[in-house]
């Protein structure tokens, strides 16, 4: 029998947070009803949501946050829930659970912080030590997914069988590719220009191998992609995001005419599925990523449905409206560059929902928990704490048996350490998700 979730209001968002909550993470079967007669008269399992709870139902009481529209400074005081944080509190009523669940949810998982006014990096990108996670520290594990699970466990312990039905771990190995190649495909200027900073700054051992490169006498430092493709996981499990951006400051990509380069994207586009990395500059310019999509489309001869964003430099929700409108329908930017954790306190895939507008839009966002980037310091100083730091990840998304996501860069792997390298970890990380089973 499904849940019967009553709440004398109704709104596009107490649908859009409950359809995240029973049907993508739960997968329990669910309906809302705004009539006291039929959810006082309802012989199933039963929620209020309501300040005036059904007798013998489990009982949330509401904030105002999921009735209302647009974007307002909202309390949001962190308690204590089953031993894990919870927010935002409703200390002065009596509920089986004592915070505002949903809009706690709803609060994070359409990063309603980001909308209102704070201090952006130098890339213009929202600081995690801006978020309320950070700041209270759960960036480190799926809030969300752990609130869900407590409370279906407290639905079946009220009611019995909830009739769901349990969802499988899944994970997913992306890949940026920024630069597909250290010296090959840049040009004679760049190469020249190369040159010239080896020379300045001493570094003979650079300009050497940059010669070699070029006179086919040795392969670009970056050319690591046989013994990828020998432990990347097949389909769906690997996915790779080209940049195909001219060149800048902060856009380093080869030039995409060069015929190493257009070989190894048709490669990669026969075994994996290709997504767009959109440059630097796009941020700005829809003009930009309209050109930067079809030069990949014309390259790849077949449609792209998936985006993360170079340098992750987005601003919500004003980055996601050009993807919509070019058809993009997968995003995956959702992260921090310099500090794992999940951004918008899940590990589950999730509809973009349009604070503005107030409505839920066909693009699916895909959080990912760690970046290369963020673990690199940590291989160097100490690769077991790496390990440890990749493991505890991965581990809290099988608990809720969530989709682990992570992000790899071709120039940060290509390094080599004398004790550890990054490639490891790469290693180790496919291996922890291919085992089943929670932690």
């Amino acid at each position: 029998m499904e849940l019967l979730i009553y709440s004398r209001q109704t709104s596009p968002r107490l649908e859009y947070i409950c359809r995240f909550i029973f049907k993508d993470i739960l997968r329990m079967p669910y309906r809302i009803s705004s009539s006291y007669t039929e959810a006082s008269e309802y012989k199933g399992p039963i929620l209020s949501y309501d300040k005036q709870p059904i007798p013998g139902s489990i009982s949330i009481i509401p904030t105002a946050l999921v009735f209302g529209t647009g974007v307002n400074p909202v309390p949001m005081e962190v308690g204590e829930w089953n031993g894990m944080p919870a927010f935002p509190m409703t200390w002065n009523h009596k509920a089986d659970i004592p915070f505002d669940l949903f809009a706690g949810a709803f609060y994070l998982v359409t990063r309603y912080e980001e909308y209102l006014p704070h201090k952006p990096d130098k890339h213009g990108r929202f600081r995690f030590t801006n978020s309320i996670a950070y700041k209270n520290g759960f960036l480190e594990i799926p809030i969300i997914d752990i609130w869900a699970y407590q409370l279906g466990a407290a639905i079946k312990e009220k009611f019995g069988n909830s009739h769901s039905k349990h969802r499988s771990f899944t994970s997913q190995v992306t890949f940026d590719l920024d630069s597909a190649f250290a010296f090959k495909g840049k040009g004679i200027i760049r190469n020249a220009l190369g040159f010239t900073k080896s020379a300045l700054t001493f570094d003979f051992k650079k300009a050497k191998t940059r010669f070699r490169v070029l006179a086919n006498k040795e392969e670009d430092p970056f050319n690591i992609y046989d013994n990828l493709f020998a432990i990347l996981p097949a389909g769906e499990a690997t996915k790779w995001f080209v940049h195909v951006g001219s060149w800048s400051k902060y856009d380093k990509q080869v030039k995409t005419g060069n015929p190493s380069f257009l070989n190894l994207v048709n490669k990669l586009s026969t075994l994996y599925p290709i997504g767009i990395h959109p440059s630097y500059k796009t941020l700005f310019s829809d003009t930009v990523f309209r050109q930067e999509l079809s030069k990949l489309v014309d390259i790849l001869g077949q449609a792209v449905s998936a985006s993360r964003f170079h340098y992750l430099r987005q601003s919500i929700p004003y980055s996601y409206y050009p993807l919509i409108r070019a058809g993009i329908t997968q995003e995956y930017s959702m992260g921090y560059a310099d500090k794992p954790g999940f951004r918008a306190g899940t590990c589950t895939p999730y509809p973009f929902f349009d604070l503005f507008e107030n409505t839920s839009k066909n693009l699916k966002i895909f959080p990912f928990a760690i970046m290369d980037k963020s673990v690199l310091n940590i291989v160097r100083y100490d690769p077991n704490q790496a390990l440890e730091l990749v493991n505890r990840l991965v581990q809290v998304v099988k608990n809720v048996n969530g989709n682990f996501v992570s992000v790899w860069h071709i120039d940060y792997l290509a390094q080599n350490h004398s004790d550890f390298s990054l490639m490891e970890i790469l290693k180790k990380t496919i291996e922890m998700c291919r085992n089943e089973g929670k932690a």
